[in-house]
């Protein structure tokens, strides 16, 4: 086994040594970045839409985004723009039956 060094011996740098040192370390030069102003866009207003029809729907509104109603009573989120335009669509009656509308808002 080896004996161990003399631990009461003081081999730590004094206050004075570490103030010549800090000197001498050379400090990277930081640019100045220029801050960017980032823009965000706000998501579109929208509204929830469900569907009446007992299919599956895939239709474009009006702002051209596409909307998937994948059956009856399904809901999605549309664009406020393009809610008229669903409310408006009817489904056709047969034999003399009245139409009804494809498409409701939910509250």
């Amino acid at each position: 086994m080896e004996k161990r060094s003399d631990i009461s011996r003081d081999d730590r740098v004094g206050i004075d040594e570490l103030e010549v040192i800090e000197e001498k370390i050379e400090k990277p030069k930081v640019k100045e970045e220029k801050e960017e102003k980032l823009t965000v866009s706000e998501e579109p207003d929208r509204v929830w839409v469900r569907l009446n029809y007992p299919s599956n729907v895939k239709m474009a509104g009006q702002s051209g985004e596409r909307y998937v109603f994948p059956g009856i009573g399904s809901e999605v989120k549309v664009r406020v723009e393009d809610v008229e335009q669903l409310l408006a669509r009817r489904r056709g009656g047969c034999c003399g039956a009245v139409p009804s509308f494809m498409f409701e808002l939910v509250n």
